[in-house]
């Protein structure tokens, strides 16, 4: 499900084989995510490449992963939006929370 590549601090993760984030694996991404960002300095870049729903519990365990960059000194960036996914986004109002980016993930790898 999760795809994570490493270069040096920074990971590039991105989702297989679905084109939702809800219950049934909001746990596991928060999980997984939680780990990198606790570590100071890392910057995390999700590609949400495909996706094109977040249910309540996904919204919650990406602003769980959020926080948790920002009180370790990480970096959490997400990119590859859909336009379903960030009406959803606009309509929470969590595009202030988020740092969001168009462009495509590689691109956004390369720039950190």
């Amino acid at each position: 499900m999760l795809q994570i590549k490493q270069k040096k601090k920074t990971f590039q993760v991105s989702l297989r084989k679905t084109s939702r984030i809800n219950t049934l694996i909001a746990d596991t991404i928060r999980e997984e995510l939680t780990g990198i960002v606790s570590v100071p300095g890392r910057t995390v870049i999700f590609s949400m490449q495909g996706i094109k729903f977040i249910d309540s519990n996904g919204f919650e365990a990406i602003l769980t992963i959020v926080k948790r960059s920002q009180d370790s000194g990480s970096i959490f960036k997400i990119c590859d939006v859909s336009e379903e996914v960030y009406e959803l986004i606009k309509l929470m109002k969590l595009n202030v929370v988020f740092e969001i980016f168009p462009e495509h993930h590689n691109h956004a790898f390369s720039m950190v």
